[in-house]
């Protein structure tokens, strides 16, 4: 297969308090070495500034100098600037930590530069310090047999599972065709209506928009499986376990209970419903736990009309900045997976994705998943921080002013 779906370099157990001097002096030259070249190809594509980094009194610049990255001391001509205090500067350097988490927190201190180039560099770190390239143009789809991989196919219950296991390594995402009741789904979005008043802005379980008339919507229900036994009963029966035997083909997967009903209302103006592209690991924190797999079950269809996902293909592969993506240069294939009520999405938590607003109807969807089985001699719960930032990110957005998803986000889930 393409792509193992264990991705994890890191482990928490690990992470220890890093300094500017320990990592420039005792880090960074060894990374050089070893991907130095790699971010050299990535900054040329792209057209990156150089990036200089402001922590107390000292600054240094990542410069690309022939065929590598150099690091200089202070700040050179031309470079975008990112200011960090010392913690911040620990997390980010070991991967908790991205310029776009700090961007959703509203803690990223930058100037001489766009949100372009922070996205950039974003990539280009993790380029420098997991060998993520950002650009590879030799990259190629291909089926088990070696032929072009049709990147609009879909796949039902009954199709060869080796055949869905290696598109979703090879492409990052997949549509299951018909493999949940329709029936069923009706009923769950009776489920969805009914525990909607059991909700209210402010409870830490419920995520809320303003519509164009002013009116606030609750548009994403958590701990929503004690509402809905349907949900329940397809979350322990046998099509939702060979879901999972199915995706996790050499690799261990593991359920989860938690489960997320979403509703997309047309006209948000305001607050985190319809997300733009974005990683679910792009707040961080990458090679700790990547890949996980991010389930979308389709409660009502998803068209253009309604609003559907939509995925940046191979995107797992090739680290293409969030930006690029946001702005429509993508210079990898974008697919939009039109569903029915029972179809299922599949992303990886790596995979660029986003959910296209609703130009005329509402649409109903769960999300749920699979993770990546916890390691031996790993601490059991490190991505508690991670939650936090990712609930706290909504709250934001309906406090701070910033308008929608669409102009501040990288979050978990579309």
């Amino acid at each position: 297969m393409a792509v193992t779906l264990d991705r994890r370099t890191r482990f928490d157990v690990d992470l220890r308090h890093v300094t500017p001097d320990q990592f420039f002096g005792a880090t960074v030259p060894d990374l050089l070495v070893r991907h130095g070249a790699l971010m050299a190809e990535g900054i040329a594509a792209l057209d990156a500034p150089p990036l200089a980094l402001e922590v107390g009194s000292r600054s240094w610049s990542f410069v690309p100098s022939a065929d590598t990255v150099v690091v200089e001391d202070g700040v050179v001509d031309g470079a975008v600037i990112v200011t960090l205090d010392d913690d911040a500067f620990s997390d980010w350097a070991q991967l908790q930590v991205s310029f776009n988490g700090m961007a959703v927190m509203q803690e990223l201190t930058f100037r001489d530069g766009s949100d372009r180039d922070i996205s950039i560099w974003d990539a280009l770190w993790h380029t420098l310090l997991e060998g993520w390239p950002v650009v590879d143009d030799d990259l190629e789809f291909l089926d088990r047999d070696g032929a072009p991989l049709d990147l609009g196919q879909s796949f039902g219950p009954d199709d060869d599972p080796a055949d869905i296991a290696h598109f979703l390594r090879e492409a990052g995402y997949l549509h299951l065709r018909g493999w949940l009741d329709p029936a069923d789904m009706a009923t769950i979005a009776e489920d969805i209506d009914r525990a909607v008043p059991a909700y209210e802005e402010g409870d830490g379980k419920s995520w809320w928009a303003v519509l164009a008339d002013g009116t606030r919507r609750c548009v994403r229900l958590q701990e929503f499986l004690e509402h809905s036994p349907t949900t329940a009963a397809i979350l322990e029966g046998d099509r939702w376990e060979q879901v999972r035997r199915t995706l996790q083909a050499d690799d261990e997967l593991v359920h989860s209970k938690a489960i997320e009903a979403l509703i997309k209302p047309v006209g948000v103006v305001q607050g985190a419903s319809d997300v733009t592209f974005h990683r679910d690991c792009h707040l961080g924190r990458h090679p700790y736990g990547c890949s996980g797999t991010t389930i979308g079950i389709s409660v009502t269809g998803g068209t253009e009309a309604n609003g559907r996902l939509r995925v940046v293909a191979g995107s797992h592969r090739v680290a293409m900045p969030v930006e690029i993506a946001r702005t429509g240069d993508s210079y990898l294939p974008v697919i939009a997976v039109t569903t029915e009520p029972g179809d299922l999405t599949v992303h990886l938590s790596c995979t660029l994705h986003e959910a296209a607003p609703p130009k005329t109807d509402e649409r109903k969807v769960m999300y749920a998943g699979f993770g990546l089985a916890p390691r031996d001699g790993d601490l059991p719960d490190g991505s508690q921080a991670l939650r936090e930032m990712r609930e706290k990110a909504p709250k934001l957005l309906l406090t701070a002013g910033a308008p929608t998803a669409e102009d501040a986000w990288g979050t978990s889930d579309t």
